[in-house]
């Protein structure tokens, strides 16, 4: 290109007006050792701009190169974010330090890769989804609602956020979709209510119990945890199930399988040992006579039964039991934060 005053003119005179006109300035970068080191600035086609395949410019530390898994990331984010103009323009001219860049992906050296390229990849993709919903006003698109719940139409919901995630981020929880009733139209909150001010706590949940045994049980997970697995599990978004054993989770631009009943028996096993004597305990208001909850098990398990002498035995099973639990009464308070009275309550 000729030498002109600025790059948008340098796009001008090779792409056409048609382009230049069409394009809205990005910049993005972090200068965090431990995370990523980068400046980026360029153009990035609006959503007026409509092209049967994606043109990328990319200068990296003023070279002329090509990064297939930054083409992708921004064809992902054109794609969910402006359906009917997913084939963008893109100028990107990207600084960071040359021990960064690794040039030896490619025979002719034109294919590069980047140190901490996740993470600097989903810094420019967050940059250009904000700057793509913000900055398009001559242009609306309706996005995909659920046909048997209304969405939220105040609230513009981020590509990243239009996945159900895990508990940690409430913003992406399937109720975030939902329209919030009147309070006038909620029943039963006052039931509720008093049923959470029943449940108290014991002790904090954190502390690990004073038994030797389940220290030990403890010590033996920690000794033998997965720093990076854990990072993955503990950090990722659920996607959906893939079958009735493994579910889809996406950790940064990754994608795993993951075994949903080993992963569960692990969890549940691990809770457990964590909040060992340690649990909640629910506050009822009238204590439940233990002799009447062991009566309604053994019926439970025997309904075709309804013999005397089969209620005669199974009152003495009550009553034997009731004494034997009373007698462990010191124990499942401690453990299990159940408290029984001196009169089997």
């Amino acid at each position: 290109s000729v030498a002109t005053s600025s790059r948008l003119d340098a796009i001008r005179s090779v792409y056409g007006v048609s382009v230049a006109q069409n394009l809205l300035s990005i910049e993005a970068s972090d200068d965090d050792p431990s995370n990523s080191v980068f400046e980026m600035d360029g153009f990035i086609s609006n959503s007026n701009y409509a092209a049967k395949k994606i043109t990328m410019v990319l200068f990296i530390n003023d070279r002329l190169v090509e990064c297939g898994a930054l083409k992708r990331a921004i064809e992902i984010i054109y794609a969910a974010t402006l359906p009917k103009a997913s084939k963008p323009f893109i100028y990107m001219s990207i600084k960071l330090p040359p021990e960064h860049i690794d040039v030896n992906v490619h025979p002719t050296k034109r294919e590069v890769s980047l140190l901490n390229q996740e993470v600097i990849i989903e810094k420019i993709q967050s940059v250009l989804e904000s700057k793509l919903r913000n900055s398009n006003e001559s242009r609306t698109f309706q996005e995909q609602v659920f046909s048997a719940i209304s969405c939220l139409k105040s609230q513009k919901v981020p590509v990243r956020k239009m996945v159900r995630t895990d508990s940690q981020d409430p913003a992406g929880r399937l109720h975030a979709y939902l329209q919030v009733k009147p309070s006038s139209q909620l029943q039963g909150t006052s039931s509720l209510a008093s049923v959470r001010s029943s449940i108290r706590q014991r002790r904090n949940p954190r502390e690990t119990a004073d038994l030797t045994s389940i220290q030990e049980l403890t010590r033996e997970i920690d000794s033998s945890c997965h720093s990076e697995l854990l990072d993955i599990v503990g950090n990722c978004s659920y996607i959906g199930m893939a079958d009735d054993v493994f579910a889809l989770l996406q950790h940064n631009t990754h994608l795993y399988l993951a075994n949903v009943v080993n992963l569960s028996k692990e969890l549940m096993y691990q809770q457990v040992l964590r909040r060992f004597a340690h649990f909640s305990a629910i506050q009822l208001s009238d204590p439940a006579p233990l002799p009447d909850l062991i009566m309604l098990a053994l019926k439970e398990q025997d309904l075709d039964s309804e013999g005397n002498e089969n209620d005669d035995l199974k009152e003495k099973i009550a009553e034997m039991n009731t004494e034997l639990i009373k007698q462990r009464a010191e124990m499942l308070e401690e453990y299990f934060g159940i408290y029984v009275d001196q009169n089997g309550n």
